[in-house]
């Protein structure tokens, strides 16, 4: 009797693929599929799969004061926080462009007027240098200004000085 079914079976799956092609190729899908989940499963050295790690914590360790102090000062629009998180630096070549505490507070009220709002900011994690300088690395979901109304991941990378204060933006 199971005999019969399986014979009755093997015969309707070849009659099947061979009227229809496009069921061998989905029959040839699932078979390989299958058999890389076994064989995954049963953990064959051949396949085993590793990420290199990095040299910094993802989500480990503390911001530093400045990086926070910038990205608090971006999320509130307090142009003197993002400032006062500046280096001497950096102050320096951004007054040399003709910027100012002044007209930094002035494009954050426009920006705010404009509907411009950072939903999530992230630390991901940081990597310090022999010089005492280090990197670290942000994920900010930003939305606005209101001609844009979806939500848009943005990458930071600070660059601090041996004191703790920001050199570069990126």
């Amino acid at each position: 009797m199971v005999g019969r079914v399986l014979k009755r079976i093997l015969h309707r799956l070849i009659r099947g693929v061979v009227v229809h092609p496009i069921r061998f190729v989905i029959l040839l899908v699932a078979l390989m599929a299958g058999a890389s989940l076994v064989a995954l499963q049963a953990g064959l050295p051949g396949l085993s799969l590793s990420l290199p790690s990095p040299s910094f914590r993802v989500g480990g360790g503390s911001a530093p004061n400045a990086t926070e102090s910038y990205m608090k000062g971006t999320e509130t629009f307090n142009a003197e926080l993002v400032w006062n998180a500046l280096s001497d630096e950096a102050q320096g070549r951004y007054r040399s462009r003709g910027g100012s505490m002044q007209a930094l507070q002035s494009q954050m009220d426009q920006a705010k007027q404009a509907g411009a709002q950072l939903e999530q900011v992230t630390y991901i994690g940081g990597q310090a240098f022999s010089d005492g300088s280090s990197m670290h690395f942000y994920t900010v979901l930003t939305r606005g200004p209101q001609s844009r109304t979806d939500a848009e991941p943005i990458p930071y990378v600070f660059t601090l000085d041996k004191t703790g204060k920001i050199v570069r933006v990126q």
